[in-house]
């Protein structure tokens, strides 16, 4: 075990729990808003892309089959 002489603390970490972990900015940390106008987007996006993807595998499977 390792002893920090700034804050008298014993760890097994590489770094000091106590005074060796820098915390972020508070606003970094904040999370922003997204853009209504985006977020609407990708939904659709994933609405109407899903279905599709399905369909694509499905249409795959079905020729593999008929080739065969």
């Amino acid at each position: 075990m390792k002893y920090c002489k700034k804050c008298g603390v014993l760890y097994t970490t590489d770094v000091c729990p106590k005074c060796g972990i820098q915390f972020p900015e508070q606003e970094e940390t904040e999370k922003k808003q997204a853009d209504p106008g985006e977020v609407r987007r990708n939904w659709i996006a994933l609405i109407i892309g899903i279905p599709i993807f399905i369909g694509v595998i499905m249409l795959i499977i079905y020729l593999f089959q008929n080739t065969l």
